[in-house]
């Protein structure tokens, strides 16, 4: 099975969103700040990708849905395919610098406050 990039960009959006939801056990460790950082980076370059590339997503996503599915309207969800790559580029941005700065600040954020 491969790996498609929208999937994979949708499963470092979960990654993100996970791992957001438990930083402060993954502020305390450098190995699980790495980690955090790897999906960051992944799924802001994918937006860069999907923003400036080739590709159109909000297109290709309602071409394939009208072929699976003739006389059937659009769903509503498929609004966020237009926002996606923007979605993908202000999370990966946000939560890289985040947790590129506790990565850079580990030492400080270890020791304890006089």
């Amino acid at each position: 099975m491969v790996m498609n990039p929208l999937i994979l960009s949708l499963i470092g959006l979960v990654t993100v969103g996970v791992s957001a939801n438990l930083i402060k056990l993954i502020r305390k460790n450098k190995i699980l700040l790495l980690i955090a950082i790897i999906p960051c980076i992944y799924i802001f370059i994918y937006g860069l990708y999907a923003t400036f590339g080739p590709i159109d997503l909000y297109k290709d996503g309602t071409e394939n849905f009208i072929a699976q599915n003739p006389g059937k309207e659009l769903p509503v969800v498929f609004v966020l395919l237009k926002f996606y790559q923007y979605i993908l580029i202000l999370v990966g941005a946000v939560f890289g610098l985040i947790y590129f700065n506790y990565f850079k600040n580990f030492n400080q954020i270890m020791e304890p406050s006089d």
